[in-house]
């Protein structure tokens, strides 16, 4: 604790001469390198604070979370919440688990997050290459709303709590800078990785548009090495959003658009996407389905009508943000707002249990986080008729993953798991070139290619679906893939299309995968054969919604994840 209080001294001392972040002569960098010495220095000294919540102590906003303890007070399903007060009340709370919020920036210095800034990670902020992940803009909100609902001070008196109200935060301001480069994803992906647990990602590829997304090979190489070295060897766990696209219609005129798969960091091994169901346990009809969503939590959903209450978390300091004090119906104090909604309020709810997890287990790796992720999820919405049992035994759906994130389910699961030991196996199989034409206009007979794997996994942790077709307008496509042990997935499903560079609608004849990609090739996920064994047959059917576009399944490679 007087280590920590010394860097806090340091810390005081060096913002009140230097915290415009500017040298005192602008042609004098001079006191900019002063700066930053004092503040590394502090920072390379510090330890997180100790802290201890009591779930019963006092946060005046509390009552409104719906999401953390569902009382039925929003006219929700009793009940139907993240389910955290049972490890609340066993002294668990997140305690200095640090979780990189990869955003529009974070303010640190809002009242309910100050505290739960870490002090041993540095930010980054990639619109101004400084350490301070501070908004820019003053309508800049979201990743503040991010923090909230992981890691708002719980106890303390003031505002909300998140639902790991002692984890430590650290921000990286991404989605600030107008022109985002890979280079920049590269670096908010690995920032201060060895010290961060949990990376949560609120943001992806543009929805509504039903258009293929690929990711860069820098992102992905920043994940890749997040997951091998991060968090000290253990691995850094990402979340990410599965997207806000699914309904490009209205609640109750619904139009199919997006599926998280079609967006390649949501559908990258090395993350867990993460869905959205409302106060009664159902999809929130926005959130898109995916045979690569992992699970999901909860958020603002909607009745068969409208929509229903959204989440309360905090919102930037003063008359920023989304809340200047009562706007539109919002909370009379700006410093908060209860119109937080999407997925991307899911996202930071499961990371937020996740950081409860690794409080109480530090030493689990993240391969070992996401399958106690997927063993303990909760069957929400039970009368879905989509919800199958892959061979493993697991609960699978493509609406919700594994089902709901469930925190005390989840903390069960790890008191009795035995840590993965065996090394993860990447098996790229042989790439197989049919080209088998596919019907057109027919949803019966459809085009079939088997896919023979032989590998030393015999438990499956991921696969990729490497799907190469010129078929002329790739949204009229369903794709199924059905594995040797029966488990079958959509990887896509005909759906509505606008092109996102002209606004207008799709156009017949032109948009193959590689018009939307720039290759004839993408790369799908494939979550729901978690446990099952890839040896034997796998079939990929292929089936053409409608006349006129035609082409063929050019090639399928499976890529393995396993032991």
């Amino acid at each position: 604790m007087n280590q920590l209080k010394t860097t806090i001294s340091i810390l005081t001392l060096v913002s009140a001469l230097f915290g415009n972040c500017s040298p005192v002569n602008k042609n004098d960098p001079f006191s900019d390198a002063l700066f930053y010495i004092f503040l590394f220095q502090a920072i390379g000294n510090a330890q997180e604070e100790n802290c201890s919540f009591s779930p019963f102590s006092a946060d005046p906003l509390f009552n409104d979370q719906w999401h953390l303890s569902n009382l039925g007070q929003s006219g929700g399903t009793v009940g139907e919440d993240v389910n955290v007060n049972p490890v609340w009340n066993q002294g668990i709370s997140g305690n200095k688990v640090i979780v990189s919020v990869v955003d529009d920036g974070m303010d640190t210095r809002h009242e309910d997050l100050s505290t739960n800034i870490s002090v041993t990670a540095r930010g980054l902020n990639l619109l101004n290459n400084t350490i301070y992940p501070n908004h820019t803009y003053s309508n800049s909100f979201h990743g503040t709303a991010v923090g909230g609902v992981i890691a708002a001070r719980g106890g303390n008196s003031i505002g909300v709590r998140g639902s790991a109200p002692c984890a430590k935060l650290v921000g990286v301001n991404l989605l600030e800078k107008s022109t985002i480069y890979t280079s920049d994803e590269y670096r908010a992906m690995v920032n201060e990785s060895s010290r961060v647990s949990i990376s949560n990602n609120s943001w992806g590829s543009p929805d509504g548009y039903g258009w293929l997304w690929p990711s860069s090979s820098l992102w992905q190489q920043g994940v890749k090495e997040g997951v091998l070295l991060g968090k000290s060897g253990k691995g850094t766990v990402y979340v990410w959003a599965a997207g806000n696209g699914a309904n490009g219609g209205s609640i109750t005129v619904p139009i199919l658009v997006d599926n998280a798969n079609y967006d390649g960091q949501a559908n990258f091994y090395g993350v867990m996407a993460i869905g959205g169901i409302g106060q009664d346990g159902k999809k929130a009809n926005y959130s898109e389905s995916g045979a690569n969503l992992w699970a999901a939590a909860h958020t603002q959903g909607n009745s068969a009508t409208a929509y229903t209450t959204a989440i309360s978390t905090t919102d930037a300091t003063g008359t920023n943000g989304i809340n200047a004090g009562g706007t539109s119906g919002d909370y009379l104090v700006s410093n908060y707002t209860k119109k937080f909604n999407g997925t991307s309020s899911a996202t930071p709810l499961a990371a937020g249990v996740i950081a409860l997890l690794l409080s109480s287990y530090p030493n689990l790796s993240w391969r070992d986080v996401r399958e106690l992720v997927a063993y303990s999820a909760r069957t929400n919405d039970p009368g879905d008729t989509d919800w199958a049992t892959n061979a493993a035994g697991l609960n699978i759906n493509h609406k919700y993953g594994f089902g709901a994130v469930d925190a005390a389910s989840l903390l069960t699961s790890a008191g009795t798991w035995a840590p993965i030991t065996a090394p993860q196996i990447i098996d790229t199989q042989p790439l197989l070139s049919p080209n088998t034409p596919i019907p057109d206009n027919d949803l019966v007979t459809g085009a079939t290619v088997n896919y023979n794997v032989t590998s030393s996994i015999t438990y499956i942790e991921y696969i990729d679906v490497e799907f190469t077709s010129h078929h002329s307008y790739f949204p009229e496509l369903f794709i199924r893939i059905t594995s040797p042990s029966g488990t079958s997935s959509f990887l896509s499903e005909a759906h509505a299309c606008a092109n996102p560079y002209s606004g207008s609608l799709c156009s017949s004849g032109n948009t193959s995968i590689a018009s939307m990609t720039g290759s004839a090739t993408y790369r799908f996920g494939l979550a729901r054969n978690l446990g099952e064994n890839p040896n034997g047959i796998w079939t990929i059917r292929v089936f053409d919604a409608s006349a006129t576009d035609t082409g063929s399944i050019n090639s399928v490679q499976l890529r393995i994840y396993g032991r």
